[in-house]
């Protein structure tokens, strides 16, 4: 019988196929998806701006060349109104479209302070708050002749920064600030400096390792592999049917 011998009785479970099973397949796969899901704060700071008021005022039409060429070629830019991937909890009224990026085995989404909409009457720009504010990892493009100053955008999150800054001779410096505690990630190092065609795939690397790192040292933590394998689990126990072997494969042939 092949896979249907005896000796593989432990891996065959017989399941009971009515209309509430299917319904749990399909639960499955919006509750728990298959890939691993990155929520990335995207931050543009021109020349001159220090404050995390003005930072987060920009918009799309401050941006420069250099800047939008860097994150498309991070990213692919979407229409949330027909997106069917990973929103990073970004409501299409805040934010019409979204730097976007996929995998067969993760999906990331970009919160960008300059595509989300600016609301002119708010001082302190708190829908673009709220989702930067919240993500762990931070990327941002720094135009301005002084360093960036980490604690810019105020929030108990914000757990490592990955500062891109353009050089007046086309290569682009690299500054890694981080919370104390948090090991080491790459592939950037700090004060590194990388050529305009590598800068893109590197600093996406990069900010997706450091989040690796930061989640995987909360204790609570379980990756998304493990959770759906658990959930799969769950579903065979609740539908199975005890038959013993003879039976089962009896029904099967």
């Amino acid at each position: 019988f092949g896979w249907f011998s005896r000796n593989n009785r432990n891996f065959l479970d017989w399941l009971d196929t009515p209309l509430k099973f299917k319904r749990s397949l399909d639960q499955l796969d919006k509750d728990i998806p298959g890939r691993e899901m990155f929520k990335i704060g995207l931050i543009y700071v021109m020349k001159g701006q220090e404050d995390e008021k003005v930072i987060l005022r920009n918009d799309q039409s401050m941006v420069s060349d250099l800047y939008e060429e860097f994150v498309r070629g991070m990213a692919t830019i979407v229409d949330l109104e027909n997106h069917s991937g990973y929103f990073g909890k970004l409501e299409k009224d805040v934010s019409p479209k979204m730097a976007y990026f996929a995998t067969c085995t993760l999906e990331l989404a970009f919160h960008e302070v300059t595509r989300m909409k600016t609301v002119e009457r708010d001082a302190q720009q708190l829908r673009k708050k709220r989702h930067v504010g919240n993500d762990q990892i931070h990327i941002i493009w720094s135009e301005h002749l002084r360093d960036y100053y980490p604690m810019t955008i105020q929030s108990q999150f914000n757990d490592a920064h990955i500062i891109v800054y353009p050089l007046p001779n086309g290569l682009f410096r690299i500054q890694i600030a981080k919370k104390q505690g948090i090991p080491h990630f790459g592939p950037l190092i700090h004060n590194m400096v990388v050529s305009k065609q590598l800068l893109p795939l590197l600093v996406r690397q990069t900010a997706i390792n450091a989040h690796k790192l930061v989640r995987s040292q909360s204790e609570k933590y379980r990756g998304p592999f493990q959770v759906r394998k658990d959930a799969i689990r769950g579903i065979i126990k609740k539908f199975k049917l005890e038959k013993d072997y003879y039976s089962l494969i009896k029904d099967f042939v």
